[in-house]
């Protein structure tokens, strides 16, 4: 059943476009499928790049690494003398 409805409306779109008929409004906006189908371009050969555009890769700014601190803080030992302040 639905094939034959499907095949029915296929017929009916052919038809339609077939016969002579005139688009209402100026310029002709509201023109049907088929016409717009008739007078469109055709489509590339080349497939469409969709995805994002590569990226320019900048050499990473890289921070000296201080050294990790070890042991108690200066001062907290007995005998060892605080930091100086300067």
């Amino acid at each position: 059943m639905r094939r034959l409805v499907a095949a029915l409306l296929a017929v009916a779109f052919v038809a339609l476009a077939w016969a002579p008929h005139v688009h209402a409004g100026a310029r002709a906006e509201n023109e049907c499928a088929a016409c717009i189908v008739r007078t469109a371009e055709p489509a590339p050969d080349q497939p469409l790049v969709l995805g994002p555009a590569p990226a320019e890769r900048a050499p990473a700014a890289v921070a000296p690494v201080q050294p990790l601190a070890a042991g108690a803080p200066l001062g907290a030992v007995p005998g060892q003398s605080p930091p100086a302040h300067a």
